[in-house]
């Protein structure tokens, strides 16, 4: 009896002893189950920091990597007050564990379809929709995969269409605003055109005046020209009839130069007219 006795005691010593030197080099072990019970109570800020405290350890342990992502995400959910807390640095979590090349494909779905939940929450549907296929393309058989597929495929096919919607509109009230602009224009243009009309009139009127005067003096001067020259044609005749008797020739002399004068006198009045004349030019409007 005492031998058995003995036996027992040997034995949970040793148990112990294992436990200890269990627990003084695999203490990660310890903090990921202590995270894993703060995490099923809902208390995940408690479980976030057993989970990095285990990383601390081992950086590389894919179970602490998978936990501190969910559980940072769960807690950004639960605290949307903490801005400390920010959906980005959950992504970047997800996306570390998931571009590791040592995953099993089932690992690496499971890593995608919480990314994608993570994304939908954060109304990033489109990048959630592609963590979604993602994550099926590894795993076909996900049912829960495929449902949030499908939702999340919905969303974005209505989102897309509500913006093609909104660009046609834009288009269509763009197109018309030209529309508007160019019969604006066009009618701007209607009433320039007849607000200038009573002035072209008026320069087509001052400008047939202008003509009228000009033909006017042109007349004026022909009929001066006649009477000089008609005035001539007598000066000349009378020069060239015979002198009246009892007149001298030097008499005679002194008449012809008188008329010579006289004719000269008047071509240069002639030559001074033309000088003067100006012929009326366009007006600068």
């Amino acid at each position: 009896m005492r031998v058995f006795i003995n036996i027992l005691v040997t034995t949970a010593l040793m148990l112990f002893t294992a436990g200890v030197a269990m627990a003084q080099y695999y203490p990660e072990r310890r903090l990921v189950r202590e995270g894993n019970e703060q995490f099923e109570r809902l208390n995940y800020r408690n479980a976030l920091n057993r989970y990095n405290e285990a990383l601390e350890y081992d950086t590389t342990k894919y179970e602490s990597l998978y936990n501190r992502a969910n559980a940072y995400l769960q807690n950004m959910l639960a605290n949307p007050a903490d801005t400390t807390l920010k959906g980005e640095v959950a992504n970047t979590l997800f996306e570390q564990i998931a571009a590791d090349e040592l995953l099993t494909k089932e690992r690496r779905a499971e890593v995608l379809r919480n990314l994608g939940e993570g994304l939908f929450l954060q109304q990033n549907y489109e990048a959630a929709l592609n963590s979604f296929r993602e994550s099926l393309k590894l795993n076909p058989a996900d049912r829960e995969v495929k449902h949030n597929y499908i939702l999340t495929k919905r969303i974005v096919d209505q989102k897309r269409q509500q913006q093609q919607q909104n660009q046609q509109n834009n288009q269509n009230q763009d197109q018309q605003q030209n529309q508007d602009q160019n019969q604006n224009n066009e009618g701007n243009n209607g009433q320039n055109q007849d607000q200038n009309q009573p002035e072209n009139n008026e320069n087509n009127q001052d400008k047939n005046d202008n003509q009228n005067n000009e033909g006017d003096q042109n007349e004026d001067s022909q009929n001066k020209d006649n009477n000089q020259d008609n005035k001539g044609d007598e000066e000349e005749q009378e020069g060239e009839a015979p002198p009246p008797s009892g007149i001298s020739r030097d008499e005679q002399e002194r008449m012809l130069d008188a008329i010579q004068a006289q004719e000269d006198k008047t071509n240069e009045k002639l030559k001074e007219g033309e000088k003067a004349y100006i012929i009326p030019g366009k007006k600068n409007w």
